[in-house]
């Protein structure tokens, strides 16, 4: 009997329960209890209707981004052409930069051999006149030097000439 004993408390309780009286008190609902009861219920449907208008935003955005996504798509396909022609352009336009770039350097090689071919012109003509400045100046002191000598000799002739006509002429006197 094991299993008598152990529901055996049970079956007392079973067994007297109809015969015990339960009171149990209900308190008087007064107003504030009524107005919870109100505003529980207000702030529910608050709650549903945000709800429902949560959702009729988000179908709203969703409508907004479909619109968008395939205003984007529409766009993408006829800027399609233009960024074909645009990608053309910058690419002859880096060949034409890198055409120009070829010949500035071009020019820029012939400019400084050119420059280096007057430099060296400029040092050639400048040791040239140097030499003729040289060669002048031995000129012009040799000339001095014969000039001077000439003149001497003039008037060694002079002299020599007005000496040999005093002697010559009895009637002069000397000087």
């Amino acid at each position: 009997m094991p299993i008598a004993s152990a529901w055996t408390p049970f079956l007392l309780q079973a067994i007297t329960l109809p015969d015990t009286i339960v009171a149990r008190t209900i308190p008087d609902r007064g107003l504030l209890d009524w107005t919870n009861g109100i505003l529980q219920l207000v702030v529910l449907l608050l709650a549903v209707g945000t709800l429902a208008v949560l959702i009729m935003l988000l179908l709203t955005v969703r409508e907004a981004v479909r619109s968008l996504t395939g205003t984007v798509d529409r766009l993408a396909n006829e800027t399609r052409p233009l960024v074909e022609k645009a990608t053309a352009l910058v690419g002859d336009a880096r060949e034409t930069v890198s055409l120009l770039r070829e010949d500035v350097e071009r020019v820029t090689d012939a400019a400084a051999a050119i420059s280096d071919e007057l430099l060296n012109a400029a040092e050639t003509t400048a040791q040239r006149v140097d030499e003729v400045n040289a060669v002048l100046d031995v000129l012009q002191a040799e000339l001095e030097d014969t000039a001077i000598s000439a003149v001497s000799a003039i008037r060694g002739v002079q002299a020599g000439a007005s000496e040999a006509a005093s002697r010559l002429a009895p009637g002069r006197r000397r000087r």
